[in-house]
């Protein structure tokens, strides 16, 4: 078979691209609204963690300076607050089970805890660890997780360095240890992001490798993904990430102020959204993201207690089961 004549070669290199790029411009976030709550004199303070409920389509907000966790519609609107009070202070995370029962990563009696509420937001327990390894430390637990049945935690640990995966009650049943084979300093040195499950698999964002690990349910290594750098398209210090469809994280980088997106099979950024700046729809050292069923993606900030939607991403992995009724 003859070679293509080089001007054939390059019309097909341009129809390439062209494709690529309207692609990257098809699933460009689009701006939508901040989240805000009805009364004027009332704002989201400090907002460290920020969850959809692929269930529901709505969209939850941890307050850690007001001590509350917001709650708002599919649509980014206001539809009540948690308030902590004496239950519960600094909520940094929260997850949502199949029955709509809440687990927040927050203080609780003055330590690092885990507290259930129901969906009225209510007090239900707290979930203290148990069968941690001897030596362990006394955890810092700053994001959580749930499997999609809502029969496991995954709980972020600063202090230990470790993802550990446990049952409802607390009984740790495996962890990741994330700083294993680090030299002394860097272990101590080591930062950690955000935890989230999507579908199967777990995401655990890593900002001082400038990485995205992925693993399965049990905790077993998939790939890790990122390339360090503060050049376009690499990862500077990533804070979360979603899993959108089967192959292509969303990423935010708090030091490079932006959002990525990233796929998993080739290791290579797809492209980089909305940047730095202080108007509506820009970034200022953003913290967390989640990702929906309908693609609509949440970004919180600590700076202004930003939460802001965007519209026009690949949908959030793992289709849930219909959320379960009580007889």
């Amino acid at each position: 078979m003859r070679e293509k004549a080089p001007h054939v070669r390059r019309l097909l290199a341009a129809l390439v691209l062209a494709a690529t790029a309207g692609e990257a411009r098809a699933q460009e976030p689009g701006y939508v609204r901040r989240l805000v709550l009805p009364v004027a004199e009332d704002a989201i303070g400090y907002p460290p963690g920020v969850t959809a409920d692929l269930h529901t389509g709505e969209v939850f907000v941890c307050d850690a300076r007001m001590n509350r966790v917001i709650v708002f519609d599919s649509d980014g609107l206001f539809l009540y607050e948690m308030p902590g009070g004496d239950v519960f202070t600094g909520p940094q995370d929260v997850a949502v089970d199949p029955d709509g029962i809440l687990v927040v990563a927050a203080s609780y009696e003055r330590r690092s805890g885990i507290v259930e509420l129901d969906f009225d937001g209510r007090f239900l327990r707290e979930v203290r660890l148990s069968g941690l390894p001897e030596g362990a430390a006394e955890p810092q637990i700053g994001s959580v997780a749930l499997s999609p049945r809502g029969d496991r935690l995954y709980l972020l640990d600063s202090s230990n360095q470790r993802v550990w995966i446990s049952d409802r009650d607390g009984g740790v049943q495996g962890a990741i240890d994330l700083a294993a084979g680090l030299p002394e300093k860097q272990a101590r040195d080591l930062i950690v992001g955000h935890v989230d499950v999507y579908g199967e698999t777990l995401v655990v964002a890593v900002p001082s490798f400038a990485q995205v690990q992925l693993y399965d349910l049990d905790g077993k290594s998939r790939k890790v993904l990122g390339m360090r750098g503060t050049a376009e398209c690499t990862l500077a210090f990533p804070t979360a990430a979603a899993l959108a469809g089967d192959d292509e994280l969303v990423i935010v980088d708090q030091q490079r102020m932006l959002v990525l997106r990233w796929s998993i099979p080739s290791n290579r950024c797809l492209g980089e959204y909305i940047g730095l700046g202080d108007g509506p729809g820009y970034l200022y050292y953003p913290m967390d993201l989640a990702l929906d069923g309908s693609g609509q993606l949440f970004v919180a900030q600590g700076f202004e207690g930003r939460v802001q939607m965007y519209r026009g991403m690949t949908p959030a992995a793992g289709r849930p089961a219909p959320r379960r009724t009580a007889p």
